[in-house]
């Protein structure tokens, strides 16, 4: 091409700039920030993925959940993403899972309004996240209820996924992710569930109250039943919020399937809401490019990166995918059809 032609072309299109008196709705305005440059654009492209992975109507997506975005007010955020059928599988760190249960017993998280020596917090019991506070004599009463609970189960090995599905009939918060999940049919995996204080309440049971028991729970089950929903369905998705543990786990599936002796593409769609840089060298902040030298993202993915916070930047794109009410109405679920730790189908069902 020559270099008239060239420098025509590249300066083509105008950044157009927003007009908040037309902008009605958020849906509108993240559409607008096609336009506009830096991590506008970018959130605006993760709503248009988002939107593609929605209308795959053979697509299966995954939610990883890293951070403590519970303690900072998202978990009412995720369980409409369930409840509103746009996530079919949750990944996430033991924490959140835990911070969720805590506030389903009608405990809460609170506003640290002002700054207290973290020294004088610790001699009042109180637990510090950045500006998020909680009481730590009630954490311990969570702990204890996780010591005793394993009690009421079956005594076997659970994968974290059959952990999650009788925690959450026994719950009866039914703004709980844990609970929705349940109620949806998503399955929750946590492989960092020993990392939390489920997991310090199982250890006690386990170690302490119950040395006898046969209760355990088994993180290889994890693997295998996480693989055969990868398997057996004919498109993936995944949206990260954060990444850490939760977003390798999620990537790691296709390694696993090709160490299994199937074949598999990667995920074809791919977001990612994070605060991390690339230039680290972290998991957190690895770009869906990288991931396409693992086979872990397909080729051909339609992927978005925006750089923010993901206690603004999920909000935004969960509630600009509220107001796309039709493009919700017609997604069928996603039933998973298990015998014991063997995923037998995945049946699309509508509403």
């Amino acid at each position: 091409m020559q270099k008239h032609n060239k420098k025509k072309c590249l300066l083509s299109e105008k950044i157009k700039h927003i007009d908040v008196t037309k902008s009605r709705n958020i849906h509108q305005i993240i559409n607008s920030f096609n336009n506009t440059s830096f991590q506008s654009r970018n959130l605006a492209k993760c709503l248009s993925v988002f939107k593609s992975m929605l209308a795959d109507k053979d697509a299966v997506i995954f939610f990883g959940l890293s951070g403590a975005m519970i303690p900072a007010g998202m978990r009412k955020v995720i369980s409409d993403m369930i409840a509103f059928n746009m996530i079919d599988v949750v990944v996430s760190t033991g924490a959140n899972m835990y911070h969720d249960f805590f506030e389903s017993m009608g405990f809460h998280h609170y506003v640290a309004k002002e700054h207290t020596d973290d020294s004088d917090l610790r001699e009042l019991r109180i637990d510090r996240i950045y500006d998020t506070l909680a009481d730590d004599k009630l954490f311990l009463e969570i702990d204890a209820f996780f010591s005793s609970f394993p009690g009421t189960l079956e005594q076997r090995h659970y994968s974290t996924r059959e952990f999650f599905e009788k925690l959450g009939e026994e719950m009866d918060d039914h703004s709980s992710i844990i609970k929705m999940a349940y109620k949806s049919g998503v399955p929750i995996f946590c492989p960092t569930l020993h990392d939390s204080g489920i997991g310090i309440g199982l250890m006690v049971y386990c170690f302490k109250n119950h040395p006898e028991s046969k209760f355990s729970i088994d993180f290889l089950r994890d693997n295998y039943e996480i693989m055969q929903i990868v398997k057996l369905s004919k498109s993936t998705g995944v949206f990260y919020a954060g990444g850490g543990v939760p977003k390798n786990y999620i990537q790691q599936v296709e390694p696993m399937l090709e160490v299994w002796g199937e074949n598999h593409p990667g995920h074809q769609y791919a977001i990612q809401i994070t605060t991390d840089d690339p230039k680290w060298g972290g998991l957190s902040g690895c770009t869906f490019e990288e991931a396409k030298s693992w086979g872990k993202i397909s080729y051909s993915a339609t992927s978005a990166t925006v750089y923010i916070d993901a206690t603004i930047g999920l909000p935004l794109l969960v509630a600009a995918m509220m107001e796309e009410k039709t493009l919700l109405k017609n997604r069928a679920e996603r039933k998973f059809i298990w015998k014991g730790s063997k995923l037998e189908k995945i049946k699309m069902q509508k509403k």
